[in-house]
């Protein structure tokens, strides 16, 4: 096992999901990984404009949507017909530090979001206050959260088969276009040497 495998596998193996990312962060910026590190960055300080690692190109990733109801300040719910029910549909923008704090503490989570609520106001005419949601959505994108970390840092390392004792050769799986091919001018030697 190889120092970076070695390094990826203590960053899986972290049990709260946000020492995994600053671990991964630390990572990225001692392996020169920009992306890698542009990620671990958005997901610890939030999908906010004040996060230096957001930009225009940046949208906030779907696996962090939620679904809730908008309410007034006497908590009365916005009830919407089918055709405006995607309003009760939100992306959140927290880090993950505070998605655990909200997995942890709570069973509902209400928020404000002003610029929702105008919108709201504008295009239903409607006075809604807060946006709230169970905590059980939080653990979901959390747990999205580990799996795509897990992904990014097997992208870093290629999948390798174990070298055969009789040949000196060893068989690259690659990752390609389609996921992961073999690299078929080995297996070509391989056989060959075989025969």
């Amino acid at each position: 096992m190889t120092k970076l495998d070695r390094r990826v596998q203590q960053v899986l193996d972290e049990p709260r999901v946000s020492t995994a990312l600053r671990n991964a962060l630390r990572l990225a910026q001692q392996a020169n990984l920009p992306d890698l590190e542009r990620w671990c960055r958005l997901e610890l300080g939030g999908y906010w404009g004040s996060n230096l690692a957001m930009g225009e190109d940046i949208t906030v990733p779907e696996y962090r949507a939620v679904v809730g109801q908008h309410v007034n300040v006497f908590g009365q719910v916005l009830l919407l017909e089918p055709d405006f029910e995607f309003i009760n549909e939100t992306r959140l923008r927290h880090g993950v530090e505070e998605l655990e704090f909200f997995a942890e503490k709570h069973k509902v989570v209400t928020m404000h979001d002003p610029w929702m609520c105008q919108r709201i106001r504008e295009h239903l005419h409607v006075e809604v206050y807060a946006y709230r949601f169970t905590a059980v959505h939080v653990v979901g994108i959390l747990s999205h959260i580990r799996t795509e970390l897990a992904e990014r840092l097997r992208r870093l390392q290629p999948l390798r088969v174990v070298e055969d004792t009789k040949l000196d050769e060893v068989l690259m799986l690659r990752p390609n276009y389609h996921g992961v091919g073999i690299d078929l001018r080995a297996l070509w030697r391989r056989w060959k040497g075989s025969g």
